[in-house]
């Protein structure tokens, strides 16, 4: 039974946990405190109330009539904000039943030391509980206000007692000098629960930020531990994927040697016949096709090696041509491409494998968001005489604003499970903003994105070409700066 009782008492919905362990124990007071004024009221009034007129109500400040309204008036306001406190808990509302219960104790106060005057009145225990409420269930400014508040009630109680006495002698000195006394007293009382409840509350409040430190935490791990399974699966991928290539590399080297054969067709033009011409265009095509797929595979397998960061001068034209295959292998057919390059060499000082990364990673988000189809436009423009705008933009399903303002943060994505790991523009961001660069996104919804990536151009060294030698170790790459 006692246990059920208490069980029912714990089951109240309040969230703070501080407030739900106090309600148990507030519950049980004001049920005692509703049950015990009616029940004592009750029993003075059928067995002792010559007595309490004798002793108590012909002597107080405003005469017997008053003192019994006042009396049975407060006990009855006491009664039913009891009552009332205990419902609102019940229904989750702590701190109101709290704060009106006081509010209505202190009321009680003034009215009754107003009434009866300061010295018969029966005591100031109700005023105590007050106190030692207000500072452990409400804080110490609640704790301090009701201090303040019971020195506005004994002050009431002196002045009554200093308006209704007859005496010609009485001063105000005289009527108010236990004033100070109290005070002292009340005061180190606020003072001792002002700074036992303040501990306790600290105590709990750095107890609940450990806690939730250490949830923190958890979560962290767990999905640092996500992301590291990930990328042990990208980096098998990433293997995988070399090894496949290099296998790749040995065919087309075998495609690439029989289509040379087409030379051993070469006679005299007259002597040329038709099937002769067909196959040796066919030669030359399938020569074609599998340079180019020689180009790309070597292009993925050089980007897939784990260098170190190293930092060069180079045209940023000539690095956005450098991947314009995988680029073209990356968006599918239904995609139209757009490159719009200046003839000018703009340099700019990065890592080129990096900004390499930077594009696709970008472009893959544009990929994404076109899956009907559309544009994909990259454009270099210079944007004043220390800075050149690369720019790139898609036709795709666009963002809205509270996607946008997020998509640079780590881990964050609007894919599904399985479809991005919310860390390619992350990465983007980073590298940009490493490089002394920024970045910029606009979008809308239906109307495409487009960022734009500023790199500081870089100082030439020299206006030959030795300039390019600090990043530019491929002569071919040198050769087609030089010509423009």
């Amino acid at each position: 039974m006692w246990q059920r009782l208490t069980a029912w008492l714990s089951a109240v919905p309040i969230s703070d946990p501080v407030d739900r362990r106090n309600a148990v124990f507030m519950q049980w007071l004001l049920a005692f405190q509703g049950l015990r004024t009616p029940l004592i009221k009750i029993y003075l009034l059928a067995s002792e109330w010559p007595y309490m007129t004798a002793h108590f109500f012909e002597k107080t400040a405003s005469g017997e009539g008053m003192s019994v309204a006042i009396d049975l008036g407060t006990d009855l306001a006491m009664t039913v904000s009891a009552w009332v406190g205990f419902y609102l808990i019940r229904v989750g509302k702590f701190r109101q039943a709290v704060k009106q219960f006081l509010a209505t104790l202190l009321i009680s106060g003034v009215l009754a030391y107003g009434t009866f005057g300061y010295r018969v009145n029966p005591g100031d225990s109700l005023l105590i509980i007050s106190l030692a409420l207000g500072g452990l269930m409400l804080g110490r400014r609640a704790l301090w206000t009701i201090y303040v508040s019971i020195l506005l009630i004994f002050a009431a109680g002196m002045t009554a007692d200093y308006v209704h006495t007859a005496d010609a002698s009485k001063t105000i000195f005289a009527a108010y000098s236990n004033l100070l006394f109290r005070t002292f007293s009340y005061a180190l009382i606020t003072i001792i629960l002002d700074r036992s409840s303040g501990a306790l509350r600290e105590a709990l409040a750095e107890s609940d930020m450990h806690r939730r430190q250490l949830q923190h935490e958890m979560v962290e791990r767990e999905r640092t531990q996500e992301q590291l399974l990930h990328a042990q699966k990208m980096d098998a991928v990433g293997r995988l994927a070399q090894g496949v290539a290099h296998d790749f590399n040995n065919v087309l080297a075998v495609i690439l040697g029989f289509s040379k054969e087409r030379y051993r067709l070469d006679e005299p033009e007259a002597e040329r016949s038709a099937d002769s011409m067909a196959l040796a265009q066919a030669l030359l095509g399938v020569e074609m096709a599998a340079r180019r797929a020689d180009s790309i595979s070597r292009k993925l397998l050089n980007f897939s090696r784990r260098d170190m960061t190293h930092v060069e001068i180079f045209d940023i034209a000539e690095g956005i041509r450098d991947v314009e295959l995988m680029l073209r292998q990356l968006f599918p057919q239904t995609v139209h491409l757009v490159f719009k390059l200046p003839n000018e060499a703009l340099l700019i000082e990065f890592d080129l494998s990096q900004f390499e990364l930077a594009i696709l990673n970008i472009a893959s988000n544009a990929r994404d968001a076109m899956p009907e189809g559309g544009t994909f436009e990259v454009a270099v423009v210079r944007f004043d005489s220390t800075t050149v705008t690369l720019v790139l933009a898609d036709t795709g399903t666009g963002m809205p604003e509270e996607t946008k303002a997020r998509i640079f943060e780590p881990f964050f994505t609007t894919k599904p499970v399985g479809s991005g790991t919310g860390v390619g523009l992350t990465v983007v961001y980073n590298l940009i903003r490493n490089a002394d660069g920024s970045i910029e996104v606009e979008s809308e919804i239906g109307k495409g994105t487009v960022f734009r990536i500023r790199f500081p151009l870089a100082k030439a060294l020299d206006p030959d070409i030795s300039m390019y030698a600090r990043g530019l170790e491929d002569p071919l790459k040198i050769a087609r700066l030089s010509r423009q």
